[in-house]
């Protein structure tokens, strides 16, 4: 966010105790559970949104140095045809001779409205200045009517998704959701240990001069023990090696020496170390094969159709792996969103 909206500015109410006002209503708004919030019967019972506060606080400014302008000098001096006249300010978009030469918007009628209707609600809250007691502008109606915004009375701004789209998009979600979802919890955690074991940075790591053979050695006899395939490198990255000249018939040209070297407890494995480490790679290459790193004996699971059993994934590289873990999460937020009723869905 914004540090302007995050940073409430009160030095522009320039009267003391209509700053005071404006702290107040500004605080009960972000917490509403607050001993001296809570009692009063037309305050929000959920804290609101810094955004909305801001724009509360812009709107309550606004309003504060047009009754100033106009003369107002207490709240207490607020009545119904005050609080017209400020609608029709800001209802009307004026040209330099003072002609009406056009509308604002519904969102900022309601706010100019909603300005007058906090000060009504948060009343009593008040200890340094106040509406009248009395003071029930326009009969009591919502902002939102009095602004004659459409959204909320009549129909949404924007339409509803058609059945056709919405249907498959949400029954395809909640498969992602149900069926590949622990198994992508699995492979996200995955992930993270992989990153914490394998990156340059990875602590315990250090850089050496001379050939690691012994460590090799030992890394390799691990794989081969337990006959686990070694890792394969990207394809973008087997694209820079041959690039660099390597040969696309090199037996390690998808070889991720870099893991290995990581594993072996280096920070990066250097191209001069090849012709002292190519027969212990090439063998363990030839007894377990290579394979990408992330899924390699994925669960199995029931298709969408109930026509087959098969792996919840093929094996992948880590950033397929990170774009999959993506696709169940957003496939989380469409459920989520949808089934709540939340305004993002």
């Amino acid at each position: 966010m914004a540090l302007s909206i995050r940073r409430f500015v009160f030095t522009a109410i320039t009267d003391l105790r209509w700053r005071l006002v404006a702290k107040e209503l500004v605080l009960a708004m972000r917490a509403p559970r607050h001993p001296a919030v809570a009692p009063l019967p037309r305050a929000h019972r959920t804290a609101l949104h810094l955004t909305s506060c801001s724009g509360r606080l812009d709107e309550l400014t606004r309003f504060c140095q047009w009754l100033s302008g106009h003369g107002v000098s207490s709240l207490a001096q607020i009545d119904t045809r005050v609080c017209d006249a400020y609608m029709a300010h800001r209802r009307y978009v004026l040209d330099e001779y003072g002609a009406v030469v056009g509308e604002q918007s519904p969102g900022t009628r309601r706010s100019a409205v909603q300005v007058v209707v906090d000060l009504v609600n948060y009343r009593e809250l008040f200890t340094a200045d106040r509406v009248p007691a009395d003071l029930r502008p326009w009969g009591g109606a919502t902002a939102s009517a009095i602004a004659e915004m459409p959204s909320g009375r009549s129909e949404n701004k924007t339409r509803p998704v058609e059945a056709a789209v919405m249907q498959p998009m949400l029954a395809a979600a909640l498969f992602l959701l149900s069926c590949l979802g622990p198994h992508a919890v699995g492979l996200a955690s995955h992930i993270r240990e992989a990153d914490q074991l394998s990156a340059r940075k990875a602590q315990g790591l250090r850089p050496v001069s001379t050939v690691p053979v012994t460590e090799f050695a030992e890394v390799l006899s691990q794989y081969t023990d337990t006959r686990t395939a070694l890792p394969m490198l990207a394809d973008h990255h087997v694209a820079d090696r041959l690039a660099a000249g390597w040969s696309v018939d090199d037996p390690l040209l998808a070889v991720a020496t870099g893991v290995l070297a990581r594993q072996a407890g280096v920070t990066q494995f250097w191209s001069a170390w090849m012709p002292y480490l190519r027969g212990p790679l090439e063998d363990a290459l030839a007894s377990v094969g290579v394979k990408e790193v992330f899924a390699r004996d994925a669960a199995e699971i029931t298709a969408a159709d109930f026509s087959s059993v098969l792996a919840w994934t093929l094996s992948l590289h880590r950033l397929q792996a990170v774009a999959l873990v993506g696709i169940v999460r957003t496939a989380a937020m469409i459920v989520l969103a949808a089934a709540s009723g939340m305004r993002a869905s």
